[in-house]
C-alpha cells in the first residue's frame, strides 16, 4: 500500500509549481550522495560506571556485567528491546531491556569468576535464583556447582 501511495504521490504537484514531485526528484537525484557504508546506530548511548556488585544502572534499572569490570566505565547502547554493553569497543554483555522501573537483570555467567573464589555466596546469589527461575541453570552449571 505504501508503494502505491508513493507512486500516486509522485504525480502530485505542490501548490502551483510547474513540475510534479517525480520530476523534481529526477532533477535532484544525481546530486544525492550515496548512503553510508556503516549502519546508522539507533540506540541511545550511556557511559555508566560498574559498581561493586558488578552492575550498571541504565535509566531506572540495573544490569550485570562481568566482574572484571568493577570500577570501570563502560559504554551502553540502549535499544527499544535490548541493551548492549561495551568495554573498549568489545561487547561484554547483552541483556533484554527491562521495561518496569527498578528492575534488575543479572546474568549468572558474569558472576562465576567471583563465585568460584567465594562458593559459599552461591546459594543466596540473586543471579543464581534468576537463572534457576528462567530455566537457564544447565547441567554444565550443575557440574560446576558440584565441584565448587
Amino acid at each position: 500500500m505504501v508503494e502505491q501511495w508513493d507512486l500516486h504521490d509522485g504525480r502530485r504537484r505542490i501548490g502551483s509549481r510547474p513540475q510534479t514531485i517525480d520530476e523534481y526528484f529526477a532533477l535532484e537525484q544525481s546530486l544525492l550522495m550515496p548512503l553510508p557504508e556503516e549502519p546508522f546506530e539507533t540506540g541511545r548511548v550511556f557511559t555508566p560506571r560498574v559498581d561493586r556488585y558488578s552492575q550498571i544502572a541504565v535509566r531506572t534499572n540495573r544490569y550485570s556485567v562481568p566482574v572484571r569490570l568493577i570500577g570501570k566505565r563502560v559504554r551502553v547502547v540502549l535499544h527499544a528491546s535490548h541493551l548492549v554493553v561495551y568495554n573498549q569497543n568489545v561487547e561484554v554483555a547483552r541483556h533484554e531491556r527491562l521495561i518496569a522501573k527498578g528492575g534488575c537483570r543479572l546474568e549468572l555467567d558474569h558472576y562465576l569468576e567471583a563465585l568460584n573464589r567465594k562458593p559459599g555466596a552461591f546459594p543466596g546469589a540473586t543471579a543464581f535464583e534468576q537463572a534457576r527461575s528462567a530455566g537457564r541453570f544447565t547441567p554444565v552449571y550443575d557440574a560446576w556447582w558440584a565441584r565448587a
